[in-house]
């Protein structure tokens, strides 16, 4: 007898509540449609308070000669740890209920977290997962949902199709997204979020149970890949959901943006644009740092600033070069006087260190990498199913 899709079993399971399977065209989302602007921060809601810093330059400051310090006397740099998360999304068949029909999204979730030893990169933690995000109407009645999709992801992982690879693959969890049609975004945008959301509750989870293991300090310092304004999630039922549980865990760690919106670039009152001041930052140059906060988190205040890696005339594009780098204020000490002057420096002049030393591939955005962070960003990618097979599990 042959073998069931995944989605045939679905369907199944929710025939109670009118699931039927539309065996509809396959295929991985972010490979489809025409590229955007895909920023890690957004200017809505950000409130500016100043400046945040103990010590502010009213001009930028000039990292060249510490970082040659740093690099030529500390064979160990205060960084020593980066993370980086990833998720890829895939459109694996329409499902419907009550006669209407509903995309359902599958997607690969990894998160890593590498270590730096001696000039040589290993796994620190990885999290490798696949999910899949259902309508909420897949339960029409709802009083014990979390446990309903539990047992529907338990079934799904016993289907013979998941246990004839080499390796074991597994579905972590099934998510599920709101169906309601006031609201103007599309069912494939609200289920690629509850993946999106997914990935970054690992990150934040990752980061926690590391930081309460004591692996990160002063001198082992974690840079993630992105920006830390992790906003709350509502779409999980975790103690991570809202990251101001558990804010002390960030104390070592720094984000850092590749890629920012300029509409961010403020000056210390947050009223007048200042991204002429950041596009015009000379080759190893830093901004003061500014303090923010966020609307959607605003018991959190930010430390942020940019720093210019690459020479203006090694670019593309004027933003090509510059990072944003965020870091949150979680001692007493900085929140009533701002991170401390001598620290920023000390940061960014071992991020200076850290740029990538050449173009890899066609990625676009090389002027940007921390090749440290590249590595890591490699290794997540490297646990990860092809498309193809992916695909055909479905």
């Amino acid at each position: 007898m042959k073998n069931k899709r995944i989605m045939e079993q679905i369907a199944e399971l929710t025939e109670a509540d009118g699931g039927k399977t539309l065996q509809s065209f396959r295929y991985s989302l972010d490979s489809q449609g025409m590229p955007t602007a895909n920023y890690d921060d957004t200017p809505e809601g950000v409130i500016w308070n100043g400046l945040g810093e103990d010590s502010p330059s009213k001009i930028p400051t000039n990292l060249r000669g510490l970082a040659q310090s740093l690099y030529e006397n500390c064979p160990e740099p205060i960084i020593r740890y980066f993370l980086d998360g990833s998720r890829h999304v895939y459109h694996i068949d329409d499902i419907a209920y009550n006669h209407k029909v509903y995309p359902v999204i599958a997607g690969q979730v990894g998160v890593a977290c590498c270590q730096r030893t001696e000039g040589r990169m290993k796994k620190q933690s990885l999290v490798s997962e696949i999910v899949i995000s259902l309508p909420k109407n897949c339960d029409k009645d709802g009083r014990h949902h979390e446990e309903y999709l539990a047992n529907h992801c338990a079934t799904l992982n016993n289907n013979p199709l998941l246990s004839k690879f080499d390796y074991p693959i597994e579905i972590k969890k099934v998510l599920t997204y709101k169906t309601d049609r006031t609201e103007k975004i599309p069912f494939k945008d609200r289920a690629t979020a509850t993946v999106q959301d997914y990935m970054s509750n690992a990150e934040k989870k990752m980061v926690d149970e590391l930081s309460k293991a004591r692996v990160f300090g002063y001198k082992k310092m974690l840079v993630k890949d992105g920006s830390l304004e992790y906003a709350p999630v509502s779409s999980l039922k975790t103690k991570y959901v809202d990251i101001t549980g558990f804010l002390d865990s960030f104390r070592w760690v720094i984000g850092v943006s590749k890629s920012f919106n300029p509409e961010n670039c403020k000056d210390k009152s947050g009223k007048k644009s200042n991204a002429n001041e950041v596009i015009g930052l000379k080759q190893f140059e830093r901004t003061p740092v500014a303090r923010i906060k966020i609307d959607r988190i605003p018991d959190v205040e930010f430390g942020v600033w940019y720093i210019r890696i690459r020479s203006i005339e090694q670019t593309r594009t004027p933003f090509d070069g510059l990072l944003k780098v965020e870091k949150i204020l979680v001692t007493e000490s900085e929140k009533a006087n701002g991170l401390s002057t001598e620290e920023v420096d000390l940061i960014s002049a071992t991020l200076i260190n850290e740029r990538i030393p050449t173009c890899y591939g066609s990625d676009l955005r090389f002027a940007n990498h921390l090749y440290p962070v590249y590595l890591t960003e490699q290794f997540v990618k490297s646990n990860y199913i092809s498309n193809e097979m992916f695909i055909k599990l479905f």
